[in-house]
């Protein structure tokens, strides 16, 4: 592996272009680092582009908690018209829905404002180490295997591929048998008759009902949940429609459980020819490129997030913001049940649980941050945490966090929180910090 060719050397790489990869990317790189962003996919955003999971939640339902990159990619979204829609919580509009494909170009615009190179098509299969320090990651490449050199590193793969690489321990899905949440094709289909969009979206509730005892009949496949949109983007948004159940870490059984979801959609479309109004003449306008994956493997960091931190509101003196989703569970086993539905598991309006800086820190590896839904956690501590504006929040802190490792000389786990925090807070994250000094004491 140490004679493979050399692709390119970066200050700060970045593994996985999704949500959480990019913000870390954004972050480094406004603090005067050269970043390099490695993805998969054709282009980068991740569940916001390639899964079409086009929803931020922001509010604690009573005010926004969540600001920073968050915040700003709302902002340029809107300058283009890509938000669809607000809403949600009640009386509350921070939810916004938003339009995948100006998503994708609002994270181009990023790119290269930041002079960041990014290199999409381009899986890391591998790395290279030395001791506890990462020294570059193997890509594949059209014309063979290479390597991407570095000083700090950023695992926002998702499923913890470099930090497994690098031996460190990783764990996967729940701890009884290694399971992982059930996965989701997003879709949407058009025909809907327009002038009789408010029968349809009065008749929403019966509708599934009538779809849920089709479903215990046999004459329908397993769902999740979906919903009206009344943007300008979609007419029936199938948000967990195709709910699917499998290892998201096995090439084969992805690939089942992708051509699965997608063999669900005639029988769902047919239902709703015959049932549901003005949906008579509805057809198929889409299905997301990638499966919605909400779990697969996680590091193992410094401190490991778990359901007991969010359901005590749990403070922390190394807060990098702040959370408020709960223990959203889909159903391993593929029935499309998902925890959300029991209102008791939910914050009360105004609650919420701050996100540790140490959870993104690997214990076994000294130049490497893992952020997003590979970060340290339980099953149920990331089944809270893996929410994109939750996501951006662990990449921001780890993008600022590796900057400053390069200013200090220092390891991540050897970082100046209190450092970090004002970092964070003077680029528009919110934590409060009344909190981390009575967490500190």
């Amino acid at each position: 592996m140490k004679d493979l060719p050399t692709l390119c050397e970066a200050d700060v790489v970045v593994v996985g272009g999704g949500p959480a990869g990019m913000c870390a990317a954004i972050a480094a790189a406004r603090a005067g680092l050269e970043v390099t962003v490695v993805e998969r996919w054709p282009m980068v955003g991740g569940e916001s582009t390639m899964s079409k999971v086009t929803i931020w939640h922001t509010s604690d339902k009573t005010r926004e908690v969540i600001f920073g990159l968050t915040r700003e990619l709302v902002e340029r979204l809107k300058r283009y018209d890509g938000i669809v829609r607000y809403g949600h919580f009640p009386r509350h509009h921070e939810t916004y829905y938003f339009s995948a494909e100006w998503m994708g170009i609002v994270w181009n615009d990023l790119i290269r404002e930041h002079k960041i190179r990014a290199l999409c098509y381009t899986p890391c299969v591998d790395v290279l180490a030395e001791g506890r320090r990462l020294r570059g990651v193997v890509v594949g490449t059209k014309t063979g295997l290479k390597v991407i050199r570095g000083q700090m590193f950023v695992d926002a793969t998702g499923s913890a591929d470099v930090a497994h690489f690098a031996g460190a321990p990783t764990v996967v899905g729940r701890e009884k048998d290694g399971k992982c949440q059930g996965m989701t094709l997003v879709s949407s289909v058009c025909g809907i008759d327009p002038k009789r969009q408010d029968e349809l979206r009065k008749a929403h509730g019966t509708l599934v009902r009538e779809m849920h005892e089709a479903r215990q009949r046999g004459e329908v496949p397993a769902f999740g949940g979906f919903q009206l949109s009344e943007g300008r983007y979609m007419d029936w948004y199938g948000t967990q429609l195709c709910c699917i159940s499998g290892d998201p870490l096995d090439p084969e059984d992805l690939t089942r459980c992708h051509m699965e979801a997608r063999g669900k959609l005639p029988k769902f479309l047919q239902f709703l020819r015959e049932h549901a109004p003005a949906c008579e003449k509805i057809g198929l306008r889409w299905t997301a490129p990638s499966l919605g994956i909400r779990e697969e493997r996680r590091a193992k960091g410094l401190y490991t997030f778990g359901a007991d931190d969010v359901e005590t509101r749990r403070s922390f003196a190394d807060a990098i913001g702040h959370g408020f989703w709960m223990v959203d569970i889909h159903d391993p086993e593929g029935s499309g049940h998902t925890t959300w539905v029991d209102r008791s598991i939910h914050l009360k309006p105004g609650e919420t649980y701050q996100i540790p800086y140490r959870m993104l820190v690997t214990a076994d590896v000294d130049n490497l941050f893992v952020a997003g839904r590979c970060a340290s956690a339980t099953h149920e501590g990331m089944a809270a945490l893996r929410i994109q504006s939750h996501c951006h929040i662990m990449g921001q802190a780890a993008g600022t966090a590796a900057a400053l490792c390069l200013t200090n000389d220092s390891r991540p786990a050897d970082v100046d929180v209190a450092a970090l925090q004002q970092r964070l807070i003077t680029a528009g994250v919110m934590i409060d910090q009344e909190r981390v000094a009575a967490a500190a004491k």
